[in-house]
């Protein structure tokens, strides 16, 4: 995880302004500790990437491993960021990370309307294989099951990993939630900045190894909750 920012900032960035929509270029990040693979999107501020199970380009997967890295215009520990796994921010499945006492905390939330979203509510579950936060940036490498497939109340979505492609958002903040040492209790003010793009799958997304992969994803780091 040391190395992620150097890699990550030699990939060719894709620039997106506030609420920008373009194509996301694909590259291949394989983590040099966990030796997980992925495919990356590098956007302004904010990288995310994805791995998925053997047949997750033949069938639409449930679950896949992540790979987020947001950078700390503020210094360290300080700051938030998210995604959105279908793209919007409305009634998509919503993770937010920001770092907390050394750790990445992580939260899945979901937004009925455009305004601090909610918990998420919904069979899906946060597993971290690891994390770092340093004076720039910060990163966590997670598991994520139920979570390519959602329900919140009468609402469902998901993300058909067999087209080839995934849509996605991001947003990111410079200052940090308050409430934050829970995960699940910390409230975000507004993004800074944001921007949604289809990330295009290769056929180095699945792989055979997932499931070993995956079982290095043993803890959730909720952080220090009542």
């Amino acid at each position: 995880m040391k190395s992620l920012r150097s890699i990550v900032l030699g990939v060719a960035s894709l620039s997106l302004s506030k609420f920008a929509f373009a194509q996301g270029d694909t590259a291949v990040y394989e983590d040099p500790e966990s030796g997980i693979s992925f495919n990356i999107w590098p956007q302004t501020d904010v990288t995310f990437g994805i791995a998925l199970p053997a047949n997750g380009l033949e069938t639409d997967a449930t679950e896949f491993l992540g790979l987020l890295t947001c950078t700390s215009p503020g210094g360290e520990g300080v700051g938030w960021c998210g995604i959105s796994l279908g793209g919007g921010m409305v009634n998509n499945l919503l993770l937010l990370a920001y770092p907390s006492e050394g750790e990445v905390l992580t939260s899945l939330r979901w937004a009925p309307e455009y305004g601090p979203p909610e918990l998420y509510t919904g069979d899906a579950e946060l597993t971290q294989v690891s994390s770092a936060v340093n004076a720039t940036n910060y990163s966590v490498i997670f598991r994520c099951v139920n979570c390519l497939q959602w329900t919140q109340g009468e609402t469902t979505g998901g993300a058909a990993t067999s087209s080839g492609a995934v849509m996605l958002g991001w947003a990111h903040a410079g200052s940090s939630p308050t409430n934050g040492a829970c995960a699940d209790e910390g409230v975000v003010a507004r993004h800074e900045t944001q921007g949604m793009f289809r990330g295009t799958l290769n056929d180095q997304a699945a792989s055979a190894d997932y499931e070993a992969w995956a079982a290095l994803a043993t803890s959730p780091v909720p952080g220090t909750c009542a």
